[in-house]
């Protein structure tokens, strides 16, 4: 195995040697002789174009499909030859349009393994709750509801937990949030990534989308034909070394936007903005702002939840409530957010800046651009470092430094 398809040094739980699957009636192998280690505990993503034998390989680990030859290990178990179903259940998987079955209700759905794993009723009915309020729902709401009561990303959430029901080493994810609005898709993987550090399980993930790799990944290998490996590393390498033509090119252009998908807002110094309650009076409103160098006050509900962006012009007009004036400052950005999601929000806004609240959703602090531009001028500063210890000099030109900063 080269080093290219080995990652890290983290303990492999999964690996793969030599694995091929020629499908019948073909000339060539789908997957072509594919070695890789999956280390405990990360999310590794799978992606490249389509063809590449992303969900294929995908599906081999579990034996959905079997593989022509090679050998899957699991905790350094060959697990190619043992009963198939034994092993799903050591597996959690979440597919793109979830999978639920239409005619039980999400309790029902969720306790699937559990049930056929032989749980008692009570220790099922625990399990059950505990992961519905873990995907952030109200078990006493949902827990009897059908998945046609769902939105899109209320059953995602529902495949996840389902996926984690009887508490599996290893998840697999195939494309889970690409049938989801834009919006309810960043909602949904920060969500994740949040849930990633409490639960530590080692997910196989695939995605076409490079963007959602860089976000979501511990580790990428992108393939090409064949799932044969062009690069397997860190996101951060990847983004700094491509190591061939064909990487530089699926990564595509705008490389300094994808890496601010590396620095996640809890990572940032947050700025101490003005707050005052929503119920306050006008004149102590404008009294914290005239304190302040900031040119807006961030109004507060009793539980110390954003809600409003109020400037000196909206104090001005008494007929308008507080809880109305001013700007929406909702959705807030979530701390598991990365500079990427920030510097979306701030474009999409009148307000140039994002109030960032913890898992609570109780206000934390206030992310402005001029955060994210020097986030930007860090990461050139520090590609210009790694590219002097690399060559012995400064690169050429100036072109790749103004992408974003002039």
């Amino acid at each position: 195995m080269t080093d290219r398809a080995t990652g890290g040094n983290g303990r492999p739980l999964i690996r793969l040697e030599n694995l091929t699957k020629r499908f019948p009636g073909q000339k060539q192998n789908a997957i072509d002789e594919l070695s890789l280690a999956i280390p405990e505990g990360e999310i590794v993503i799978l992606v490249g174009p389509s063809g590449s034998g992303k969900t294929t390989t995908l599906r081999m680990i579990n034996r959905l499909i079997e593989p022509t030859s090679g050998r899957i290990f699991l905790e350094d178990e060959d697990v190619t030859k043992v009963n198939r179903d034994k092993l799903r259940r050591r597996m959690g998987y979440v597919i793109q349009q979830t999978g639920l079955f239409p005619h039980m209700t999400i309790a029902d759905n969720i306790a699937t393994v559990p049930r056929l794993l032989g749980w008692s009723r009570q220790k099922i009915r625990d399990r059950v709750h505990e992961l519905i309020e873990m995907v952030g729902m109200d078990p006493e709401i949902y827990a009897q509801r059908y998945p046609k009561e769902l939105s899109g990303g209320q059953s995602q959430r529902v495949g996840v937990a389902r996926a984690m029901a009887a508490d599996p080493p290893v998840i697999l994810m195939d494309e889970p949030f690409s049938a989801i609005d834009p919006i309810t898709r960043a909602r949904l993987q920060n969500e994740f990534l949040q849930l990633q550090t409490k639960i530590r399980k080692t997910i196989v993930f695939v995605t076409h989308d490079i963007d959602e790799a860089i976000k979501m990944g511990d580790r990428i290998a992108i393939l090409d034909e064949h799932s044969h490996i062009a690069q397997y590393d860190t996101p951060r390498t990847i983004l700094a070394a491509p190591a061939t033509a064909f990487v530089e090119a699926f990564i595509g252009a705008g490389s300094s936007l994808k890496r601010l998908n590396l620095t996640h807002v809890r990572e940032v110094e947050l700025v101490d903005f003005p707050t005052a309650h929503v119920s306050a009076d006008r004149e102590s409103v404008r009294e914290t702002l005239l304190r302040s160098d900031k040119g807006s006050v961030l109004l507060l509900d009793d539980d110390r939840r954003p809600l409003r962006w109020v400037n000196a012009i909206d104090l001005e007009h008494a007929h308008i409530p507080l809880a109305e004036a001013g700007l929406p400052a909702t959705p807030a950005l979530q701390e598991q957010a990365t500079l990427y999601d920030a510097l979306n929000e701030m474009l999409t806004s009148l307000q140039g800046s994002s109030a960032v609240v913890g898992e609570d959703g109780v206000y934390r602090g206030v992310i402005e651009i001029e955060t994210i531009v020097a986030a930007i001028r860090s990461m050139r500063a520090d590609a210009r470092q790694r590219y002097r210890g690399e060559e012995g000099e400064d690169p050429a030109g100036d072109a790749e430094q103004s992408e974003l900063v002039s």
